[in-house]
């Protein structure tokens, strides 16, 4: 079971075998955004920029907010 939101991401990343470089350009960010999040770095992310990675991820905003798990 994935505890964070950088955890679910991960997952999500390597079910699909897509890199941190492959979901910014999915999602439009940049490579450091995507980094920090994904690493944690970033505790409380935009609204915006998680829906984005789910939707580029194919997940449910509920899946990375740890809900539907």
């Amino acid at each position: 079971m994935c505890s964070t939101l950088s955890d679910r991401i991960q997952q999500a990343m390597d079910k699909r075998g897509i890199t941190q470089a492959d979901l910014a350009r999915m999602t439009g960010m940049t490579t450091s955004n995507i980094a920090y999040i994904v690493n944690g770095k970033t505790k409380d992310p935009r609204f915006q920029s998680v829906l984005l990675i789910a939707d580029a991820l194919g997940v449910s905003l509920n899946y990375l907010a740890g809900i539907d798990e």
